[in-house]
């Protein structure tokens, strides 16, 4: 192994930046198909992170106001001090944490409700029905592995994936969520308007780079950091190889209050 030992949070916070920069501008396109959200004001950004995503949406849409809620105390943290508008508020918790008063015109959240279990987002969208505006919505980004694809192959940070993977699940995560959404929020008053796929690729004018810097952050938090020596030459091999390709594929899900 080689170069500095890095926490935990600090990979995170470089994660879910690259991540925000490859594909924020290709998932507007699930924004903008909503009535919902060109109608809203406050929004809740659920599962925020480091709240990039957010502050890059604020510049975007000066008539919204965001409330990033993130229940690790480290990435909330991190997020409180990347603020860049008076438009973003950061709250430390889980959204049972947030004053009972509180109402949100459209909620998003990507890549979280993956992490908890099945009994958790029956709660979370029981508490999205009652926690949003008559004709509020909720927008869910999250992961299309059967999307995945590289070449060349890149057998070591797939298997991280892997095994990242199976670990979700043994903890009643679960990754495959396109298919199940419908049950948690169909019977909490919400119709279903649309499902998308998106698929990100390294092709795309400037994506190679910050694709190679996001899977070396996804490498370090699968394999440690320091990142292993041959982890770390797979992907430097891969990021200077000019035949090199990579995609992964997302899917957004837009469920509304709309015509309740």
């Amino acid at each position: 192994m080689s170069g500095a030992l890095r926490r935990w949070e600090d990979i995170y916070d470089d994660l879910l930046r690259y991540q925000a920069e490859l594909s924020c501008d290709l998932e507007q396109v699930f924004f903008r198909s909503s009535r919902a959200w060109a109608d809203a004001k406050t929004i809740l950004d659920f599962g925020a992170g480091n709240a990039y995503y957010s502050n890059l949406l604020a510049r975007q849409y000066p008539d919204k106001n965001f409330i990033c809620l993130e229940r690790n105390i480290e990435l909330a943290e991190i997020a409180r001090r990347g603020i860049t508008s008076n438009r973003i508020e950061v709250v430390t918790g889980s959204f049972d944490d947030l004053d009972s008063d509180r109402s949100f015109d459209f909620v998003f959240t990507r890549h979280a409700l993956s992490y908890l279990s099945d009994a958790e987002r029956y709660k979370f969208a029981s508490w999205v029905s009652k926690n949003t505006s008559d004709h509020g919505a909720i927008l869910i980004i999250d992961a299309d592995d059967d999307a995945f694809f590289t070449s060349p192959r890149l057998p070591l940070l797939e298997g991280g994936n892997k095994k990242f993977q199976d670990d979700l699940k043994a903890e009643g995560g679960n990754r495959c969520l396109r298919e199940v959404l419908p049950q948690y929020w169909l019977c909490n008053g919400f119709s279903h308007e649309f499902t998308r796929t998106l698929v990100v690729h390294s092709a795309i004018s400037d994506r190679k780079y910050l694709m190679s810097m996001f899977m070396r952050s996804v490498a370090e938090i699968d394999h440690g950091s320091p990142l292993p020596n041959a982890v770390r030459d797979e992907i430097d091999s891969w990021a200077v190889d000019h035949s090199s390709y990579l995609q992964y594929g997302m899917f957004g899900t837009l469920f509304s209050k709309e015509g309740k």
